[in-house]
């Protein structure tokens, strides 16, 4: 024990606030909030971190603590955090799909539009993990809902790819660019056509996208959906390509004649 005793007294200080800042992450991912009191009465720095710049905030939201995530709010927790990669307590909460305590977060404050250093945001996490409550509730408070990653991946993109025909429809209608490409040239069509997704298909569709863009390497959405042997899709895509190119045709034949009539009007 005296020994013991001795080495505590020859330590630096700052290896026992690193020591009680993570058991205090610690015992906020377990829901501990006895232990959590325990060690902010000890000293514990609230917003202190473990290696992966974490906190003890972080660490309660990502397992779904509330009463701990309340508790860590009220002592004076940051909210607008960020982790080693850029993420914040609000980020983490939107791609677990933690409606209250999403909703506790955004009361204290948390930034809505606060950016990973990969360019991802709390709504391009709820699209991912298909978080339909959170999606409605972000847009609701003004996300932008045409924001990129790194990438050049949006929402969008996400909704298409995993086929959540609600969460593509809410983001079009707060104004996603249906022809939004990615750094690789893939849009939400080109995505939801070689996955099988009917649904955003023909929402995309009804909503005038571009059925005819293609990448730098000729990638079409149609030719995704022949690749993928998408039979419904391909015939849904190629009946749009018709019917657009019949308007197009009916357009530009109507042209010179309403020409004719306006010189004619003239004389």
């Amino acid at each position: 024990m005296r020994i013991l005793l001795l080495l505590a007294l020859l330590l630096p200080p700052c290896v026992f606030a690193q020591d009680i800042n993570l058991d205090l992450i610690l015992a906020a991912r377990e829901g501990r909030i006895d232990r959590v009191k325990s060690a902010l009465m000890a000293g514990a720095d609230v917003d202190g971190t473990n290696r992966k710049g974490k906190t003890a905030l972080m660490g309660a939201v990502s397992f779904g603590n509330t009463q701990v995530v309340k508790y860590l709010l009220i002592d004076g927790a940051n909210v607008n955090a960020r982790d080693s990669n850029g993420y914040t307590a609000l980020m983490n909460a939107a791609l677990i799909g933690h409606e209250p305590i999403f909703r506790e977060l955004f009361t204290q404050g948390a930034d809505i539009n606060a950016k990973g250093q990969d360019g991802t945001t709390a709504l391009i996490n709820a699209t991912f993990s298909g978080q339909t409550e959170i999606v409605k509730l972000l847009l609701a408070r003004g996300a932008d809902p045409n924001v990129e990653t790194l990438d050049k991946r949006t929402a969008l993109h996400n909704a298409a790819y995993f086929g959540y025909h609600r969460i593509a429809s809410m983001l079009i209608g707060r104004g996603a660019d249906v022809n939004s490409a990615d750094a690789t040239g893939l849009t939400p069509l080109m995505s939801a056509a070689f996955y099988g997704h009917e649904e955003v298909v023909e929402l995309l569709v009804a909503k005038g996208v571009d059925l005819l863009a293609e990448t730098p390497t000729g990638v079409t959405a149609l030719k995704n959906a022949i690749a993928a042997n998408n039979d419904d899709i391909v015939d849904i895509l190629e009946s749009a390509v018709e019917e657009a190119e019949a308007a197009a045709k009916a357009e530009k034949s109507a042209q010179p004649a309403d020409g004719a009539q306006q010189q004619a009007a003239a004389q």
